[in-house]
């Protein structure tokens, strides 16, 4: 029988050398075959761009319609259609249909699963390609500093650069395994709002280097990312399109970058340093023409050749990918069935359980009948940011949905009278007879001040008032329009009531004579970028069964915009704040709050507090309810400290895309297991978080001119660590259904060798009675530091998927760059000669096991040949394809496992 075992043993390793064997062999041809593709497109790109005049290299460079590279009909190169939106399609020049909408890059970051994000990239490039488009305006990748930051939604690399550089790679390569350029943005440091149009951050080179830029160093060297999107604002003095260090030195110079780099929309300013600095393609095309750049050409300057490199990049990246020969690629279904699968998946793995007191979830179906659900973000499609990247779901499932569907024997009851919402928002009023009738007196002016004789008056059931699709019996023209609403409310419960109203223009609301909102004279926030139209708000507090009079005022203001999440018109919504006791009666309250993109998105900044005193109503409702569950909504942490511990669940779900009802459900039925992790730290206070005094104030403050980097690189939880704060819930940090176990740790070799990889490996365990995935992050910090460094960094995860009981051997790797730090003067990486401690755990604060690694003598890394993601994490960010056929986007295309997890919902077949 031993000898039986022995030979099984030694088949077993045969074949697992031979199946090593193969894939080297396949890497080896694959890299081989891309370099002659390279060859190919590097030859046909010199030799378009040598028949070409100036002034056809000059009227090349500048973008066309909303996203388009101009065509070369003479040359036969097409126009090259862009999509926009990051989390999926979200509209085109070309009026084409959207995509499916995916969870944001929160979500995507909290998987901890760099497979997920393959399949994303997988997904939203055969959306893209589906529709006809060659490229698409994502991955976002930036950081995420602090709660204030207005596009902290789009971003997938959370707090941390490794975590960036591993799931924003893994996403790119997704992306362009459907021969459709991804687009890395934003280069660089586009982590705030704030008058981002000339905001100049000072950042020192090392928090460069080591905290802004990784994960654009990862898109590059291991992503081979077709474009990156230089971003709004200075950096050091300089337009970020306009800054020679950051694109013509790091990334062009330094880190070899084949690409090329497009502009964001207006960002060129000055086009003579733009085009030195090394920006490529000026979207607008206001900098980048011959008007403009031919005095410097013919002064000397400007060098015919930075011209023609920039036409080269272009024309390289098209002949590269050769999009099926140019053909059209719409022939398919943007919201197809695997597309949606897609969405839910990584809404899956990416929503976070934070809180789950005496294991209220998950809910059981045999005892849970009745379930009330609170908060108009759970009954209709569920909710996304503001801007560029808001893409505003055609299909979709809402969380009161999920839950129906979830749940099918259980009655679940939305509660409209505590939830916001401008359709279930009941009034009443008289009519021009007296009679007492549903809704509110509507009064039109043609004026802006509602001075004179209405020019209209009618009765409206609710105040929902959309100038765009809406037909109205006056023309709301924008100087000249203004509406005033009267009528009665009766609350049904005593207590504070809170009132919201959204309008593109100046509104005034009193309650029984009492003026409660006022947002002045209505123009848009103090932001020189698209226009949001955010809700104000306001309190008072009524007694039941008293009707009290209302007095809306409403004056257009022009500027504002109807798309993208915004609005124009006038909404008015009322909900009680105090939970009716009858709530006591269902066995569990679900209740969703936070951000939307009336509170969060592009162009300007964002509070702390949740809005709309919602942190008031949980308080209320855990009262009145043992069993409340709250959802939190948003791109950022947001003010959870004064009611978390008044309920007994929490989540965080961040924006889960339009599946995200159903994965939510699941999670709260236990058919899903939670396995999200944090990819931020949420403070219990904001002046807790270690860049506050840093950070520009989310009042959009338009003279703000600088901000300071000087701190970063104790970012989030460095950060906490240093100043021996705790945060309400640390980075890294995700509950389960089950619990695992941390044991054997060995560190080979224990002495760092050059770039041998340094594994670390351990026991893990699933120690509970249900199956499920368990993120383990391993954190390096520095024993004796010659400069100043965080106590420990993350360098390594791996997400692995057990049944109870069940145990598995597993390895992280690290490299030279996981013990480095960036030498300002030697500008190398450098490793000291010193002890390092190895930290490995499931969060930041809850290390299991502790190893140590020795580094002998003092290493200098290149910038140029050193990698920020270690062997193993780069092969997992790295897309296996099977049954692929020639023709380009086939839907029998297979994303293998990469190694890096197994999960309970396997890849996703094409």
């Amino acid at each position: 029988m031993r000898n039986r075992t022995l030979l099984g043993a030694k088949s077993a390793l045969a074949l697992l050398g031979l199946a090593i064997a193969q894939v080297h062999a396949a890497d080896t041809t694959a890299q081989t075959q891309l370099e002659a593709k390279e060859q190919r497109a590097d030859k046909a790109a010199a030799a378009t761009v040598a028949k070409m005049s100036m002034e056809e290299k000059l009227a090349y460079i500048g973008g066309t319609g909303g996203w388009d590279v101009k065509p070369l009909s003479a040359y036969g190169v097409p126009q090259i259609h862009g999509a926009d939106g990051g989390a999926g399609v979200r509209y085109t020049s070309e009026g084409n249909a959207q995509g499916v909408v995916y969870p944001s890059g929160p979500n995507l970051a909290a998987t901890w699963n760099p497979r997920r994000a393959i399949d994303f990239g997988r997904a939203l490039g055969y959306d893209t390609a589906s529709g006809g488009y060659q490229f698409i305006t994502g991955p976002g990748m930036n950081l995420y500093r602090t709660p204030y930051g207005g596009r902290a939604f789009e971003y997938l690399s959370g707090e941390d650069p490794f975590l960036g550089a591993s799931m924003g790679t893994a996403a790119i390569n997704g992306i362009q395994s459907r021969r459709v350029w991804a687009e890395a943005k934003h280069f660089a440091a586009n982590d705030q709002e704030t008058n981002r149009f000339i905001l100049d951050e000072k950042i020192p080179e090392r928090v460069l280097r080591e905290m802004t830029l990784p994960s654009f160093e990862s898109a590059s060297k291991n992503g081979l990312v077709a474009m990156m999107m230089c971003s709004f604002q200075k950096v050091n003095g300089e337009y970020a399109c306009e800054n020679s260090h950051l694109i013509a030195q790091i990334l062009k110079k330094e880190w070899g970058y084949k690409g090329f780099i497009q502009s964001d929309y207006n960002a060129v300013v000055d086009g003579l340093p733009a085009a030195q600095a090394g920006t490529d393609l000026d979207m607008m095309g206001y900098q980048f023409n011959s008007t403009i750049l031919k005095p410097y050409l013919d002064s000397g300057e400007l060098k015919a050749a930075t011209i023609d490199d920039k036409v080269r990049r272009i024309l390289r990246a098209i002949y590269l990918y050769q999009f099926d020969k140019f053909a059209p690629l719409t022939t398919h279904n943007m919201n197809s069935a695997t597309s949606n699968k897609v969405a839910l998946n990584v809404a899956r793995e990416g929503i976070v359980l934070l809180k789950n007191q005496n294991n209220v979830l998950p809910l059981d179906k045999s005892k849970v009948k009745t379930i009330a659900v609170v908060g108009n973000l759970a009954k209709y499609s569920p909710p996304t940011g503001f801007g560029s990247a808001n893409v505003m779901a055609s299909h979709y499932i809402s969380e009161l949905s999920g839950l129906t569907q979830t749940a099918p024997n259980a009655k679940v009851e939305f509660i409209d009278g505590l939830s916001l919402d401008p359709s279930a928002s009941v009034w009443s009023s008289k009519d021009s007879k007296g009679n007492k009738v549903a809704g509110l007196k509507t009064e039109y002016f043609t004026n802006a001040n509602w001075s004179g004789d209405a020019a209209a008056t009618q009765i409206s059931d609710h105040v929902d008032l959309d100038w765009s699709t809406d037909t109205l019996p006056v023309n709301g023209d924008t100087a000249n329009t203004s509406i005033r609403y009267t009528g009665t409310v009766t609350p049904t419960t005593s207590g504070d009531q809170v009132f919201k109203v959204r309008a593109d223009g100046a509104v005034r609301l009193w309650v029984n004579g009492k003026e409660i909102i006022n947002n002045g004279d209505g123009e848009h926030l103090p932001t020189n970028s698209i226009p949001p139209t955010i809700p104000s708000f306001g309190k008072v507090h009524l007694e039941a069964g008293k009707a009290y009079d209302i007095k809306l005022e409403y004056s257009r203001r022009d500027g504002y915009i109807s798309t993208m999440g915004g609005l124009v018109g006038v909404q008015l919504s009322w909900a009680s704040l105090a939970a009716p006791q009858d709530l006591s009666k269902y066995d569990a309250v679900v209740v969703a709050v936070g951000n939307s993109n009336e509170y969060e998105g592009e162009g300007f900044d964002h509070g702390f507090d949740l809005p709309e005193y919602q942190s008031e109503l949980i308080q209320s409702i855990g009262k009145v309810n043992k069993n409340t569950i709250v959802t939190v909504h948003g791109g950022t942490g947001l003010k959870m400290a004064d009611w978390i511990d008044q309920v007994p669940a929490a989540l965080h779900a961040f924006y889960p895309g339009q599946n995200g009802g159903q994965a939510l459900a699941e999670i709260l039925f236990g058919k899903v297991n939670p396995s999200a992790k944090l990819p931020i730290s949420i403070e219990r206070n904001i002046e807790d978080n270690p860049l506050y005094a840093d950070f520009p104030n989310y009042d959009n403050n338009l003279s703000l001119k600088e901000t300071s980097y000087k701190d970063d690189l104790f970012l989030g939880y460095r950060g906490y660590e240093k100043k021996g704060t705790k945060p309400l819930f640390p980075f890294g940090y995700g509950l389960s259904y089950t619990t695992f176990g941390y044991n054997n740790i060995s560190v080979t070799p224990g002495v760092a060798v050059g770039n041998t990889p340094i594994k670390v490996s351990f026991d893990l365990t699933n120690t509970g009675k249900v199956a499920g995935s368990e993120v383990a992050e391993l954190y390096v910090g520095q024993a004796h530091p010659k400069v100043e460094r965080a106590l420990k960094e993350l360098k390594g995860y791996k997400k692995v998927y057990l049944q109870p009981g069940e145990t598995r051997h597993v390895t992280i790797e690290l490299n030279d760059r996981s013990l480095a730090y960036f030498d300002v003067d030697s500008k190398q990486w450098v490793i000291d000669a010193d002890t390092f401690n190895i930290s490995l755990g499931a969060s930041s604060q809850d290390i299991r096991l502790q190893g140590k690694v020795v580094n002998q003598f003092r290493q200098e890394l290149s910038t140029t040949t050193s990698n920020p993601l270690p062997r193993s994490a780069l092969n997992s960010t790295k897309v296996t394809v099977t049954a692929v056929k020639t023709g380009g986007v086939d839907d029998q295309e297979t994303s293998d496992d990469t190694g890096t997890s197994d999960d309970n919902y396997g890849s996703t077949d094409y």
